[in-house]
């Protein structure tokens, strides 16, 4: 994880703070991806949040449209989620957190599991006391 000094917006709040409570929610999105909670998952992402999903090219900024993704992506059976590779940086003018790598899903698909790598690019802000997706990019990876 990158660290530097702590201006503008997160000024009250330390670097290592935010990485600290934004790598807490990417976390919790991975648990709540691998019990296939849609609302918990939904949950995490603010209102106007932009997901860019792994299997499907529609880009989502609603909920209505998130939860339309998630409820065919969490129904895959034996679906779990585990992070490979992970880097993560804090814009200190903003208070965002941007934190990008690498994860692997596993799923039954018609009765075989399938593992499917994919790259990440998560943005988290800080909204209302919660620390929330704001942005996820998420795209297979060639093998």
């Amino acid at each position: 994880m990158t660290e530097g000094p702590a201006v503008g917006a997160t000024n009250a709040r330390s670097i290592t703070y935010c990485l600290t409570e934004a790598n807490k929610a990417l976390q919790t999105w991975v648990q709540n991806v691998s019990r296939r909670d849609i609302d918990a998952v939904l949950d995490l992402y603010a209102p106007d949040a932009i997901l860019v999903p792994t299997l499907s090219d529609d880009v989502r900024e609603r909920e209505d449209s998130r939860r339309r993704y998630f409820e065919m992506f969490l129904a895959n059976e034996g679906l779990s989620c585990g992070i490979t590779v992970q880097k993560g940086r804090v814009s200190a003018r903003l208070g965002t957190v941007v934190i990008g790598g690498l994860y692997c899903f596993t799923m039954v698909r018609e009765g075989r599991t399938e593992i499917v790598p994919a790259r990440f690019l998560f943005t988290f802000e800080e909204i209302d006391g919660r620390w929330l997706i704001t942005g996820h990019h998420s795209s297979q990876a060639v093998e």
